[in-house]
């Protein structure tokens, strides 16, 4: 039986790490596909905060390269993290003191994988929502770290990857602009209904449903993690995600409806 320790986490995070940068030149070459049908794909960046290797000049192509890996990332972790709540059921009944193999290196991995897209995008993206991201990351590679050291509270970090579920389809659905997908495509309209649908249950409700958690556990998660996880990661979440929403609510549907009721 395989020890779950420090080392263990570290381990997988590096793997994770160097997985993602492999995938970065493999999946490279999609990244022209129709890239020539939108002369706003040509812009270049000029001035990333952070210049490195990671560094694109074709922004279009970056964007994409970007999404592809998140939505990869997405997809690996959303599966797995149905597969340990459908599988184990001490998941499901101790968030706190639950580990084992699977959670335990799914967390890593998923650690890995921002401590990489925090790379990506410090050297590449511009613009308002930069600290955005910035902040998102900073808060949620805390909250992964913290647990993968203390080996404690691996439930509540399977919980908020709940949140990798929805993210296939949101990160889809951006993929699908990217690419000059029409909206008509019956795809794209699938998707759109899956990304609300998946975003309310597994983003917003998850997030209801961990505030009501980290406060019933409040004496066994430990103090400093409670007052972290309750006045810093849960209000930014609950900033972040209802603004989203209604961003992607706005425009695939609220949108759309008002147009077509003022044309008839």
């Amino acid at each position: 039986m395989i020890k779950i320790n420090v080392t263990l986490g570290v381990t997988w995070t590096i793997i994770s790490f160097g997985f993602f940068l492999c995938c970065r030149y493999l999946i490279r070459p999609l990244t022209y596909y129709r890239l020539a049908t939108n002369k706003q794909d040509n812009q270049i960046i000029i001035s990333p905060p952070v210049r490195s290797w990671f560094t694109y000049t074709n922004e279009a192509r970056w964007q994409r390269l970007n999404l592809l890996i998140s939505w990869l990332h997405a997809l690996i972790t959303g599966v797995l993290v149905l597969y340990c709540f459908l599988a184990y059921s001490g998941l499901r009944n101790d968030f706190v003191q639950h580990v084992n193999f699977v959670t335990y290196i799914t967390c890593s991995l998923s650690f890995g994988y921002f401590c990489y897209d925090l790379c990506d995008v410090l050297s590449n993206r511009r613009g308002a929502d930069l600290l955005e991201i910035i902040l998102h990351h900073a808060v949620v590679l805390i909250f992964f770290g913290w647990n993968i050291i203390c080996i404690r509270n691996i439930g509540y970090q399977m919980f908020a990857l709940l949140a990798e579920v929805n993210s296939i389809f949101l990160h889809a659905r951006k993929l699908f602009y990217l690419f000059h997908i029409p909206k008509e495509n019956f795809f794209v309209r699938l998707n759109m209904i899956l990304n609300i649908f998946t975003f309310f249950f597994c983003r917003l409700c998850m997030l209801v449903f961990v505030t009501i958690f980290v406060y019933h556990d409040r004496y066994r998660v430990g103090d400093y993690y409670y007052l972290f996880v309750s006045f810093i990661l849960i209000p930014v979440m609950w900033i972040i995600n209802p603004i989203l929403f209604y961003r992607v609510l706005h425009t695939d549907f609220l949108k759309q409806y008002r147009a077509h009721k003022i044309k008839s």
